[in-house]
């Protein structure tokens, strides 16, 4: 997308910005994503040696080799065998239950309790680790460090 050549002081300014706020999650995607993907394209053409040191350049043979392992075979077979059989079977699962849950039933509360807490207790758990992390009196961090530091509370830390 170029930049417009006629327009507003604005329109040149939401164009910018709208780069810069997009450019974080560009240079994300390039260098933890796109990157790799071209360089294991590039090295499974090389035999490695020791430490990825000493590797020899041997082709497409690595493609020969894999694609004349029958255990590869068996892992797409059962790739396919999840993706066609569990997935659906899955969401077919969770949309009936989501209906169900919906519905005025005897007990809907508790259901929905028993169904829901893993997902609320996990990040709680969470939390109160944090917390005693962080705690002024007891905290770890005070104790590794002997200090008594306001880490939570403190606002010139927090």
């Amino acid at each position: 997308m170029a930049m417009p050549k006629k327009g507003t002081t604005q329109e040149r300014n939401e164009f910018i910005w709208g780069w810069l706020f997009i450019l974080p999650t560009m240079v994300g995607l390039i260098v933890l994503n796109i990157i790799p993907i071209f360089q294991t394209i590039y090295e499974s053409f090389f035999k490695t040696g020791d430490f990825g040191k000493g590797n020899v350049f041997i082709g497409v043979e690595n493609y020969a080799k894999m694609f004349g392992d029958p255990e590869v075979w068996q892992a797409v077979v059962n790739t396919f065998k999840y993706a066609l059989i569990e997935v659906p079977f899955s969401i077919v699962f969770a949309l009936v239950l989501a209906v169900l849950l919906n519905r005025k039933i005897k007990g809907r509360a508790a259901y929905r309790t028993i169904f829901f807490l893993p997902m609320v207790a996990a990040p709680a758990a969470i939390a109160m680790v944090w917390r005693w992390l962080f705690n002024s009196e007891f905290g770890l961090l005070n104790h590794i460090f002997g200090t008594k530091i306001n880490w939570i509370s403190d606002p010139k830390i927090a």
